[in-house]
């Protein structure tokens, strides 16, 4: 490092800076962030799903939701579909689904305290059994 500062002090000392080239994105140095919608069927399938959720009368998630660490700021992943306050608003766990995505997006969606769906089935009788059937009984 004091070699390179030495070289470059020394270069404009002589009136030249050397050429650097393109550095490119943090991203393409540290790796994509996990998840993303790829698709126009996929697309499709969570707006689909977007809306059923809306029609039961339960709050709008955020579709491609930035998953980011706290404590550091850092982009852990983008959701295909998340409710991060949760489907029952700060009574429920924050809920994503993940449509075509891989076992390393599911590990950090999960350590990060979302629960997740896979498909549009089990997010739906999760939705029916947990959240619908508690906000019938209360």
């Amino acid at each position: 490092l004091a070699q390179a500062a030495n070289q470059l002090l020394n270069g404009l000392l002589e009136g030249s800076v050397p050429e650097v080239g393109p550095v490119g994105s943090v991203m393409d140095r540290t790796g994509a962030p996990l998840g993303a919608i790829e698709s126009e069927y996929e697309e499709r399938v969570l707006l689909d799903a977007h809306a059923w959720v809306i029609e039961q009368g339960l709050p709008e998630g955020e579709l491609g939701y930035q998953l980011v660490d706290e404590a550091t700021g850092d982009l852990l992943a983008i959701l295909d579909l998340a409710w991060p306050d949760g489907l029952q608003e700060g009574y429920s766990q924050p809920v994503a689904l993940l449509i075509d995505e891989g076992p390393e997006i599911e590990r950090v969606v999960s350590h990060s305290g979302f629960r997740f769906y896979t498909d549009v089935d089990s997010l739906k009788r999760y939705v029916e059994e947990e959240i619908l059937a508690t906000n019938a009984a209360a």
